[in-house]
């Protein structure tokens, strides 16, 4: 979808801001927001670049740089990590051979960090784009990452 059609899915009013932001981030294939897409949104939106850069920066859901096609974003709250989400991260970093703020070179996963996902009673948690999965172990983890491995795996052997 071109960011047009996604701009004239909102009337063009500053508290759609946010949704039109969503959804530019969710259709581009970096999984991001350009500068051109700012400039965009605000001329749409009437109102300054300045002022859409500064909600793209303040929001941390938001990211101007390309990422992977499976955001994780992991939980580091003091609940989670006293419950083993500290270990968890470590495995994880293995697992994806990246650090937390990285991207995987084939562009599939991006690690983020996150300060509470809001499941303090289910921790560790992570959220994986709009999924959320509760009470990770070593094992869940890694079955998860071969899963989305294999299913990009068989999508590209079809292709």
């Amino acid at each position: 979808m071109d960011i047009k059609d996604t701009l004239q899915k909102h009337p063009p009013t500053r508290d759609n801001l946010l949704l039109i932001l969503h959804e530019i981030q969710r259709e581009n294939p970096g999984n991001n927001i350009t500068h051109s897409d700012i400039r965009q949104v605000a001329k749409y939106l009437n109102t300054t670049t300045a002022s859409v850069y500064g909600v793209v920066r303040y929001y941390s859901i938001f990211s101007m740089n390309p990422r992977g096609k499976y955001i994780i974003r992991f939980c580091k709250s003091p609940v989670c990590m006293m419950v083993g989400a500290f270990n968890l991260l470590n495995v994880l970093e293995k697992e994806l051979t990246i650090r937390v703020g990285e991207t995987t070179s084939d562009m599939l996963f991006t690690l983020e960090p996150s300060e509470c996902l809001g499941h303090c009673d289910k921790a560790p948690v992570m959220m994986l784009n709009d999924t959320v999965y509760y009470n990770l172990d070593e094992a869940r983890l890694k079955n998860i990452i071969n899963y989305l491995r294999e299913k990009e795996h068989k999508k590209q052997t079809k292709s």
